[in-house]
């Protein structure tokens, strides 16, 4: 057989044993790794789904905690605290906490009030048999775990809620609990759209007894909890198993483009097409011009290209001439350095934008390594904390905390979910001062895989609480005397007549009105009058007890509140000394003033045990001290509640 003959079945030979390989081999593994891409794509978007609902669970169940650990809510499910519902269960309320339901029950586990909310009516509304009777189960099953607070996922019958569970206790957060509170979200196409937009994904709730699940991501769902399945060449699902406590779980699911997958398909064709055109050029070219230019010209474009490789040149190109198959193989190689080029290119812009926005961010930002030490922070936070970047870097996050079990908290916490938004801590600067911070962290897997990042910002709230705190104290205490107000009294009256009665202790209850005080304000001015009230205060707080309340009602009137009284005389024996401390003489301006007090004493629960009747009975021995000529003190009469 001639030469070319054989160089021309050689050539068919080489190209059928390449076709073959190209069509049988490499193409299906190429699309074998797009759909594995698009596998774990569909995973991470279930993932990021479901983060997101435990972020809304836990943002619920925050929500619940500060209705819980209250001592109004305590006094309401006990039925002390009639006007609780109209004070605080109001439409504007539930509307800005977003949510449909609100359900109390006592500690014995009985329903004490449910309120509804239409968002379309911004109106109260009735919650539902069906959603009482979810609730219901789903509380049942809590106490007979022994589980007192928890965030659901709740099928309604019909519809889903996240709700969160949390015990009643006082505002010190001590037991036992009173009962329990439970908020709800109704999952509506609404709420669905709104948690959706988050992470953009089209969101479905569904009981796992619907037809949500088709028959080929059944297997894998019942096994790992969570499904991925192709529902035709343009479309893909994934589907995640939530374990309800009552019923069939509920499926989170959604169905997205097969973007992936369509794109590596038209990519392996394209690149089968290119390749096999490259073979038929190559093989022509072989036979015509093996000897003369083909090997010659690869040869130069082979060198030209590893020379571009090794200097890591963006900028450079092969050189091109002629209009055959390598020359258009060089200017699909220059056209490939080009778009690399041009994305590294955005890449390096991207990177300027993120340093920038990084940078120039007002709220201190950071990125620590899951063991504390910092691999980023911005300027924002060195300013907070009064460290150089090189100086912070050389230490731990945790050194940064005022409370070493306020770190703790937080690595479990954010272990456990992979996300925490506005965490309480007080953290330590560089001088040794606190700063009152909010935490909102993100725990994300780093680049390279060389474990997780912890990426937050921070918010100083500082001075907020310092605000707060400050006008918490002028809504409680009198401006003038820095004693409490007569609101802030009656508040205090009833939690001490509550104690007492729980303890079997009395609780003494004095009134007070300062003698001939307006003929010393008439006479030296109101301002002196100011003054001389302000130094009653002072002599009033010195005389009683650290536990003992004193407020002003107004004008030259007090009230003191006594609490954990043995006996009658312990009180008698502490309105003299009120009376002792009182005569002494006040010297205001330089001058001497001479003043004193009448007293009436109550005592709970032997002269009453409701606030008002204990204060009418004291202002009226104080009245009978007025009538026996001031300066003293006296009980009143333990029989008709006229003093005796």
């Amino acid at each position: 057989m001639r030469l070319r003959a054989q160089m021309l079945l050689g050539t068919a030979a080489i190209s059928a044993v390449v076709v073959v390989t190209l069509l049988g081999i490499v193409a299906p593994r190429l699309e074998q790794s797009f759909a594995a891409l698009e596998y774990g794509a569909v995973r991470q978007d279930l993932a990021r789904a479901t983060n997101a609902i435990r972020a809304e669970l836990a943002a619920l169940q925050g929500t619940a905690e500060d209705w819980g650990a209250w001592d109004d809510t305590v006094a309401f499910v006990r039925g002390q605290a009639p006007d609780y519902v109209e004070q605080n269960l109001m439409p504007w309320s539930m509307e800005n906490l977003r949510l449909d339901f609100m359900v109390f029950y006592d500690e014995a586990g009985r329903r004490v009030l449910a309120r509804g909310f239409d968002a379309a009516e911004a109106a109260i509304a009735e919650v539902g048999e069906p959603t009482l009777s979810a609730l219901g189960r789903v509380l049942e099953s809590l106490r007979a775990e022994a589980i007192e607070s928890a965030a659901e996922l709740v099928d309604l019958g019909g519809e889903f809620a996240l709700v969160a569970f949390t015990p009643i206790l006082d505002s010190e957060q001590r037991g036992p609990s009173a009962g329990t509170v439970a908020l709800g979200r109704l999952l509506t196409v609404g709420s669905l759209a709104d948690l959706a937009s988050q992470v953009q994904l089209p969101l479905s709730i569904r009981s796992l007894e619907s037809d949500v699940v088709p028959p080929s991501a059944g297997d894998q769902l019942a096994r790992e909890g969570f499904a991925v399945a192709p529902l035709d060449e343009r479309v893909i699902a994934g589907y995640a198993l939530w374990p309800t406590r009552t019923g069939a779980p509920a499926v989170v699911s959604f169905a997205t483009p097969r973007t992936i997958f369509q794109t590596g398909q038209r990519t392996v064709r394209v690149l089968m097409a290119s390749l096999l055109a490259i073979l038929v050029a190559t093989a022509v070219g072989f036979l015509l011009f093996l000897r003369s230019r083909i090997l010659s010209r690869t040869s130069g474009l082979a060198a030209e290209v590893g020379k571009i490789a090794a200097s890591g040149d963006r900028s450079g190109r092969v050189s091109v001439s002629g209009q055959d198959e390598l020359a258009d193989l060089g200017r699909q190689i220059n056209g490939m350095l080009r778009a690399l080029e041009a994305s590294n290119a955005a890449l390096e812009r991207s990177e300027g934008r993120y340093r920038n926005l990084f940078e120039s961010s007002r709220d201190p930002i950071y990125i620590t390594t899951a063991d504390g030490a910092f691999v980023d922070v911005n300027r924002a936070l060195l300013d907070l904390f009064g460290y150089a970047k090189e100086e912070l870097k050389t230490l731990s996050a945790a050194s940064l905390y005022a409370r070493v079990e306020d770190r703790e908290a937080f690595r479990a916490l954010i272990d456990e979910k992979g996300f925490v938004a506005n965490y309480p801590v007080s953290l330590r600067k560089k001088d040794g001062t606190h700063v009152e911070c909010l935490l909102t962290t993100i725990a994300e897997e780093a680049p390279g895989g060389s474990g997780r990042h912890y990426q937050g910002i921070l918010r100083d709230v500082t001075e907020i609480l310092r605000h707060q705190e400050r006008l918490t104290y002028l809504a409680t205490h009198d401006p003038l005397t820095g004693l409490l107000t007569r609101g802030a009294l009656d508040d205090v009256l009833q939690l001490e007549i509550a104690r007492a009665m729980r303890n079997l202790e009395r609780l003494a209850v004095f009134y007070l009105d300062l003698d001939r005080f307006k003929a010393i304000n008439d006479t030296h001015g109101h301002a002196a009058g100011d003054r001389l009230l302000q130094d009653v205060a002072q002599r009033l707080r010195a005389s009683l007890r650290a536990s003992d309340a004193v407020a002003r009602l107004g004008g030259d009137e007090f009230v003191a509140l006594l609490p954990g009284i043995d006996s009658p005389r312990d009180a008698e024996i502490a309105a003299e000394k009120v009376v002792r401390a009182l005569r002494d003489a006040f010297r205001i301006d330089g001058e001497k003033l001479d003043l004193s007090v009448s007293i009436g004493i109550a005592l709970c629960p032997d002269d009453g045990e409701s606030p008002i009747r204990l204060l009418q009975r004291a202002d009226a021995a104080m009245y009978s001290v007025k009538g026996l000529g001031r300066n003293g003190w006296k009980r009143c009469s333990a029989s008709d509640g006229s003093p005796s």
